[in-house]
């Protein structure tokens, strides 16, 4: 029985970025590198539609499905959004019952007469876990190692293993030297940690996303888009249609300005936070009933500013 994850705006924005062949394929080349990935190209892939989410999980995740013909044999690659900021150590058994279900799946779909005959072969599912979240993944690569004493069993015991992505994972040299310059950026972005640095990395690499087609520049704006608002600066839709007019110049004075706004904002932010502090030691000098001279030369805080606080 097919599932299917409710989006929110992070998870669309990995599904559109992983959704663009160019990003998918240099996924495959530059964080999977089997030599067999280089027999695949664009016209050889096709993204379906269908979603393997199970209801018990489909809060927790999103998923990409790509078919591919390798060597003549349909290939299934199962990408596994996993956006939660806590590792699962079920993610083994979670990935089997999504195989089991893709199997499921293309068994029913094929021709009953083929299905039946001793020739008949399953694709081979090749499951990738994308992880975006902070902390650091210690869940076993082998499903065996969900089993109890499961080497005494040896190869009796079911088993597979799947391929991690971890979007933090990489430096950013590594990721300016990826075959699709719209993955190497975005996974740049998931590592910033403000707004600042968010703003300047794109500012950084507008040479790159000058080179870019229409369909990364909407992605990409997508990507923007949904930060922006979460930082409070709506600029994404301007971003994005000067993006689409091929105006970088344009898009570059605008992240100027964004990131002095941030930079400012954050001065402000932290002079806030060290006049709060002043306050809070004036107030309690106030209630050891110290004299206010001493108060204002200890915190360097008015007369009128010292006066006015509230005991």
């Amino acid at each position: 029985m097919l599932g299917y994850a409710k989006d929110n705006p992070h998870d669309k924005r990995h599904k559109e970025l992983l959704s663009n062949k160019k990003s998918f394929l240099s996924l495959l080349r530059d964080c999977v590198k089997e030599p067999w990935v280089y027999d695949l190209d664009e016209d050889s892939i096709t993204k379906t539609n269908n979603s393997f989410i199970l209801q018990d999980f489909s809060e927790k995740e999103a998923d990409i499905v790509y078919e591919a013909i390798l060597n003549g044999k349909t290939v299934i690659f199962y990408i596994l959004l996993e956006l939660q900021s806590k590792v699962d150590y079920r993610m083994p058994y979670r990935l089997l019952l999504y195989i089991v279900e893709i199997l499921r799946y293309y068994y029913n779909h094929a021709d009953v007469n083929e299905r039946d005959n001793k020739d008949f072969t399953f694709p081979v599912v090749f499951p990738i876990v994308f992880f975006s979240g902070k902390d650091t993944w210690t869940v076993p690569f082998n499903l065996r190692e969900m089993f109890s004493d499961y080497e005494t069993f040896g190869d009796y015991v079911l088993n597979f293993e799947y391929m991690l992505v971890n979007a933090k994972g990489y430096d950013d040299d590594t990721l300016k030297g990826f075959s699709s310059k719209l993955l190497g950026l975005i996974l740049m972005l998931e590592k910033t940690k403000n707004d600042l640095e968010f703003y300047s990395s794109i500012r950084n690499n507008l040479d790159s996303i000058g080179t870019f087609d229409n369909e990364e520049k909407r992605v990409l704006s997508l990507c923007i888009k949904i930060m922006d608002i979460a930082y409070g600066y709506n600029k994404g839709d301007d971003i994005q249609r000067l993006l689409s007019e091929n105006q970088i110049q344009e898009v570059d004075k605008m992240l100027c300005d964004v990131i002095e706004y941030a930079k400012v904002e954050k001065e402000e932010l932290i002079s806030q936070g060290e006049l709060n502090a002043k306050l809070t030691v004036a107030k309690k000098m106030l209630m050891e009933k110290l004299p206010i001279d001493i108060i204002v030369r200890t915190t360097e805080l008015s007369r009128e500013q010292i006066e006015g606080i509230s005991l």
